[in-house]
């Protein structure tokens, strides 16, 4: 349920303001492109978002619901890569904070650092640089998914980790 009403509650933030912007342009309300161009991308939303009846409400509720989204991502991100990278961690316990306080601090720091460094073409190739690798490990994962439920399917028993047992 998460998933789906997730996603469509995406799509649909994304038609509307997407349309509204375009109708913006069109009709020659706002140069969206000319705002975007000029003081940034980040401009142009808030020009957009200015554009609605209750403006200062619509702007406010949007910096709300962008930094919630932004805590939970952080917040999942953290707990998850923590979770991965802690030793001889049982079945429902929580890794430690001061490691998911890291991995936080890690994920706020990186993206910032490659911003101040050189902008969004640094972070563009550095980004690229590093989903080639993670593109392969990908193709690697799924040819082990269809094994594994091959297996599965024919009532062998589940490996664990480098095919040992569960």
């Amino acid at each position: 349920g998460m998933t789906l009403y997730g996603s469509l509650g995406g799509a649909l933030f994304y038609m509307i303001f997407g349309n509204f912007g375009l109708y913006l342009e069109l009709s020659n309300t706002l140069l969206v492109t000319e705002v975007a161009r000029v003081a940034g991308e980040h401009a142009a939303i808030v020009a957009i978002l200015d554009q609605l009846p209750l403006a200062s409400l619509v702007i406010l509720a949007f910096a709300v619901v962008s930094v919630i989204f932004s805590a939970t991502t952080y917040d999942s991100a953290s707990y998850i890569l923590a979770s991965s990278a802690t030793r001889r961690l049982q079945a429902g316990d929580d890794p430690p904070r001061w490691h998911r306080l890291f991995w936080a601090i890690t994920l706020t720091i990186l993206p910032l650092a490659l911003m101040f460094i050189g902008g969004y073409e640094v972070m563009q190739t550095v980004l690229l640089v590093v989903s080639l690798p993670i593109l392969g490990i990908g193709v690697f994962m799924s040819v082990a998914l269809v094994k594994q439920l091959g297996a599965d399917r024919a009532g062998a028993p589940a490996t664990g980790p480098a095919g040992g047992p569960q």
